[in-house]
């Protein structure tokens, strides 16, 4: 099956349409209150650290709560499940508006909505992106995650672009309307998802969550290959991902630019990771998904290092399109090699294992935000860069598999 029929068949498979477009609304929404958070923080506190702290509360979830859902992911309905979780995220997004319109707006009102934003993410992996998974099938598995990066990469690209026009017209209570809108056309598309997947009669019956978490990790620290993959994802979110923190203080404090302005430059990065997974996806084929992943972070980090030393706005478009290019080769193996490598059965598990490592990015955001509280933005983004440089080499040289020559790996 070419590349190109396989994209039909899935755009033409109505239940793969409806998970897919839950993860572009709920993408568009995230995105946007991320932007939108960091400039009304920087703009009220001034803080570099207070910015990176909403992240923190973003990511916070992802740890305390990943691998709960990892593992329910495996016994549990994932459509009530996201069902509840988008619900939740509309209202406090509603609410968050409302509080902004009659005047009562606050740092730690925004703080809270991020918590609540993080919450929902921690469904992407286990349980939006599983299920593609089982409608696509194993054939269709690779074009099926592509598709979903590319598209989630378009969402980084939308979400701050019409985060930034929105504050600079509205406010950012208008933007939290915005987002209470896209979040409640998630729960009306899921209303009308199946509950019944492919794999659904492989759901197992209820166990301790402990043990299933247990078993998680020790199936990692069996698979030198998995551990590697998961090892990848955490320096990304230790030292590549925290980079777009700083975006709204470089484009205030440094580039001295409007809200707009900052939501075209950080849509930008997106526009560029959305570009590299069309490409991704269009290839009939890829000969190798870890060295895709892999070399597309190591490309990534050295492009957050080149956007540091940029002064200028155009200078700063260009290396975030960069930066953009090389996070889409990253973001699109990252589900597509779990999804392939993982038996059946431990599928939920390890996403729960890989939505943990996605949530170290706490710690990430905390560095960064320190770093920017003492050096500016910009050196900020240099020295965390570099950090994250030194552990990536270190594993690409022991990754067996990563030079292997045995065909599609």
């Amino acid at each position: 099956m070419t590349t190109s029929a396989g994209l039909r068949d899935l755009l033409t498979n109505f239940q793969f349409v409806r998970i897919w477009l839950v993860g572009i609304f709920s993408g568009i929404a995230r995105w946007l209150e991320m932007l939108v958070a960091g400039v009304y923080a920087f703009d009220t506190t001034g803080s570099p650290f207070l910015v990176a702290l909403l992240v923190i509360l973003r990511m916070m979830p992802l740890v305390a709560f990943g691998s709960i859902v990892g593992t329910f992911a495996d016994r549990l309905s994932p459509k009530i499940f996201m069902c509840v979780t988008m619900l939740g995220a509309m209202l406090v997004s509603g609410t968050v508006f409302v509080l902004f319109l009659i005047g009562h707006d606050s740092y730690w009102l925004v703080a809270f909505a991020s918590f609540v934003s993080g919450l929902v993410w921690t469904t992407d992996m286990p349980l939006r992106r599983r299920m593609l998974g089982d409608v696509a099938g194993m054939a269709r598995v690779a074009q099926a995650m592509s598709l979903d990066a590319a598209t989630n990469n378009a969402t980084r690209m939308l979400g701050p672009l019409f985060g930034g026009l929105i504050y600079q017209w509205q406010g950012a209570g208008g933007a939290y309307m915005l987002s209470a809108a896209l979040y409640a056309a998630c729960v009306i598309v899921l209303v009308f998802v199946s509950a019944k997947l492919v794999n659904a009669g492989a759901l197992r019956p209820a166990s301790r969550a402990l043990d299933d978490l247990r078993a998680g990790f020790a199936y990692v620290a069996r698979d030198r290959d998995v551990l590697r993959i998961m090892l990848v994802t955490i320096i990304f979110n230790l030292w590549g991902f925290p980079f777009l923190a700083m975006i709204p203080v470089v484009g205030r404090d440094e580039l001295q630019v409007s809200a707009s302005i900052i939501g075209g430059l950080t849509a930008l990065e997106g526009g560029g990771a959305f570009l590299g997974s069309v490409i991704i996806a269009s290839r009939v084929r890829i000969r190798s998904y870890r060295r895709l992943y892999y070399f597309g972070l190591l490309g990534y980090l050295f492009a957050a290092f080149t956007a540091g030393w940029m002064v200028d706005v155009v200078p700063m478009a260009l290396a975030l399109v960069v930066v953009g290019l090389c996070a889409s080769g990253f973001s699109t193996m990252q589900s597509t090699l779990i999804y392939t490598v993982a038996p059946p059965e431990m599928r939920g598990r390890l996403f729960g294992v890989l939505v943990i490592c996605i949530g170290s990015g706490l710690i990430g955001f905390a560095n960064i935000g320190l770093m920017g509280e003492w050096f500016g933005g910009s050196t900020a983004m240099r020295i965390v860069a570099a950090e994250g440089l030194i552990p990536l080499l270190f594993i690409g040289f022991t990754w067996r598999q990563l030079w292997s020559r045995g065909g599609y790996d």
